[in-house]
């Protein structure tokens, strides 16, 4: 999966084709709450738009008929797809559609005469659809040209995170294709059963708070303590006061190739952590490095999709643990201590993160965003044979910003990374320096000698799940 941002992704013109989703009956009011995330996103929902979308190719003009059936499957596969949000006495209500009244008409396409207004079109059209508090939440489209075109949809936050474009990726090819070649034969009960996230969001709302003195609560707190109950702030100056924001930027590179990741994963192997414990350590060597202290504390988001029936769903599943990462002399005595520590804190992502919230008694919030570092291993989700075949995009919004977040993955390629930062010449000058010294450390390690530092320890099975 190619992680990118709209202002870079510029597919070539064609007529761009969108489906509206009608219903028959009105919803009814659920009585199942948001979700935390979705509480926190919907919190702030009005003031942009920040969504998720993914692009295949598939051969050929499009098969609208084999399309738009493709697409009511997914919707209504998918418990979130068919739910929606509204206002009801200054507070957040959930909608549910019944799936079997949902209909999809085909709206009238639009001709792009070149790729920069293909990929304007394209954009509006996303910002205007994912709306958070609108039915559908989404847009349905597709590109349409003679010899390749493109499948395209993109979905507000409250509805998907990383995992679920994969999922939706691997899904909408297959119903697709299944519609094309057998058009009265295919049926998509052929594809694997998933749960809703409604149900989710159900069981997240009946969740038992643990014990007051559980030490993973009080680890939790001794973190936020020592950031002064703020979420930590990347360490570096971004050239935003808090309490401001800017336009937000955007930095897409490839971090290693192929061989050298495998040879960067076998040095954090050696060195009793994973990949993205060896990340981290870059990050914070690179960090003192540049004067900004040895010590970088962050959170990171962590899937929280344990149990069968959520593995093949879509929705918002993820959760967040916190670390501090101590730079040691050195890549090697840095991973020796970041491997522990992140074992330590994968077993604070069981933690209610609302729990901790009130047990603090609140945040101090001074910045919207949250410095975080996210890790994402694609050649472990759906669809991960055919992403190279098809072309396949993850899609991220640009809005505004006032601090620093991070989304590496990893796919049959190597490592890459896609950054989000603010838009001043402070913030260009920091993260690119910032970026260039943490690909110095990362070549220093691939060049470490290859003998056992410590004996090999398990690192942590981290497939944490960026959500955005």
């Amino acid at each position: 999966m190619h992680v990118t941002t709209i202002d870079r992704f510029r597919p070539q013109a064609g007529d761009f084709l969108t489906w509206s989703v009608d219903s028959v009956g009105g919803p009814q009011v659920s009585r199942v709450p948001p979700s935390f995330n979705q509480s926190v996103h919907l919190a702030g929902a009005e003031q942009h738009s920040t969504w998720l979308a993914t692009a295949f190719r598939v051969p050929g003009s499009i098969d609208r008929r084999a399309l738009s059936r493709a697409y009511h499957a997914l919707i209504t596969r998918h418990g979130t797809l068919h739910s929606s949000f509204t206002r009801r006495d200054d507070r957040i209500v959930r909608m549910e559609y019944d799936p079997s009244t949902l209909r999809l008409v085909e709206n009238p396409g639009v001709r792009a005469t070149d790729d920069r207004a293909m990929q304007h079109a394209l954009w509006a059209s996303l910002d205007a659809a994912c709306h958070p508090f609108g039915f559908p939440a989404y847009l349905l489209g597709a590109i349409d040209r003679r010899d390749e075109s493109t499948i395209i949809c993109g979905f507000d936050h409250a509805h998907v995170d990383a995992y679920s474009m994969s999922i939706i990726v691997d899904a909408l090819h297959r119903l697709y294709h299944g519609y094309r070649r057998m058009p009265r034969g295919f049926s998509a009960e052929s594809l694997m059963m998933s749960g809703s996230f409604v149900d989710y969001c159900a069981a997240e709302a009946e969740m038992t708070d643990i014990s007051d003195s559980d030490p993973r609560l009080r680890a939790w707190l001794r973190f936020f303590d020592e950031c002064e109950r703020r979420p930590p702030t990347f360490p570096l100056d971004l050239g935003v006061a808090p309490g401001h924001a800017a336009p937000q930027a955007a930095d897409v590179r490839p971090l290693l190739g192929r061989s050298d990741t495998d040879r960067f994963a076998a040095f954090c192997r050696r060195n009793g952590s994973s990949i993205y414990g060896g990340i981290l350590s870059a990050m914070a060597l690179a960090v003192r490095d540049l004067g900004g202290g040895s010590e970088l504390p962050l959170l990171f988001p962590m899937h929280t999709r344990r149990s069968e029936p959520w593995r093949n769903a879509v929705g918002w599943f993820t959760t967040n643990a916190p670390i501090r990462v101590v730079a040691g002399d050195g890549p090697a005595a840095t991973l020796q201590q970041t491997g522990p520590a992140l074992r330590r804190a994968v077993e604070l992502g069981g933690v209610p993160v609302p729990q901790v919230i009130a047990a603090l008694g609140g945040l101090r919030r001074e910045r919207d965003d949250i410095f975080m570092v996210s890790y994402v291993d694609y050649r472990t989700l759906p669809a991960a044979t055919l992403r190279d075949e098809i072309d396949a995009h993850h899609i991220s919004n640009v809005t505004t910003a006032d601090d620093a977040q991070f989304w590496v993955s990893r796919t049959r390629g190597g490592l890459s990374i896609r950054t989000r930062y603010p838009d001043t010449s402070t913030g260009r000058t920091t993260m690119a320096t910032f970026l260039d010294q943490v690909r110095i450390v990362l070549d220093a390690s691939i060049a470490a000698p290859t003998d056992l530092v410590v004996p090999p320890i398990a690192a942590p099975t981290l497939d944490a799940v960026a959500d955005g």
